[in-house]
């Protein structure tokens, strides 16, 4: 059955084998006043033009992934509304009244199903990297991310420009149904973290 195109972005479905399954969440700050919308999914770098004592969240693009390795996978937030009451939302709103606290899956070995940006992902591509794209998540229905795997940008892992896109691809999705043709364009994949900042050579 050829699928149909539906984002969702980055959902968290277990690890790779050997890790933990302690559904590894840290808490990053967010800027109060940072206005661009985190979706429930979206992946997500720290700042780097924030103080290193503060080091706030941003929604990463596939831009920014390359110049730096990303934080993670963004799954809510806790702020201060205006009216002074902590209030929880699966997506990051825009403001606050204070510094808010973001929950991000960071786990080096977490791995996530994912939608292909267009044309299918093939078992061929297993052991691939890969960067993504993304946008405003809709603020209705769970507020879910619309980022995708750009397979554009796939290529063989190795190499200096291979080492610096943040996600490995491990497997097609083995479900039935929307997603599980990978003859068809918009279809599922698997993939862990590639260039992640507890994965990544360098410091961040």
């Amino acid at each position: 059955m050829a699928n149909t195109q539906a984002q969702f972005g980055f959902r968290h479905i277990g690890f790779l084998s050997g890790g933990a399954p302690d559904y590894q969440m840290s808490t990053y700050p967010i800027q109060s006043t940072y206005s661009t919308l985190i979706g429930f999914g979206d992946p997500v770098i720290q700042n780097s033009t924030a103080a290193a004592t503060a080091p706030f969240i941003i929604q990463a693009t596939g831009s920014l992934a390359t110049a730096g390795p990303i934080v993670g996978i963004f799954v809510g937030c806790e702020y201060v509304a205006a009216n002074g009451v902590t209030q929880w939302s699966p997506y990051w709103v825009g403001s606050a009244s204070t510094t808010a606290i973001g929950y991000v899956i960071d786990a080096p070995n977490a791995k996530f199903l994912v939608a292909s940006l267009q044309t299918a992902i093939t078992s061929a591509n297993i052991g691939w990297v890969a960067n993504f794209t993304t946008g405003a998540p809709a603020t209705t229905g769970g507020a879910f991310s619309i980022a995708t795997l750009d397979q554009s940008t796939a290529t063989a892992a190795g190499g200096t420009s291979a080492s610096a896109l943040p996600f490995k691809i491990v497997g097609l999705y083995p479900g039935v149904g929307n997603g599980s043709d990978p003859t068809t364009n918009y279809n599922w994949v698997v993939v862990t973290f590639n260039n992640q900042i507890f994965k990544s050579p360098v410091g961040w």
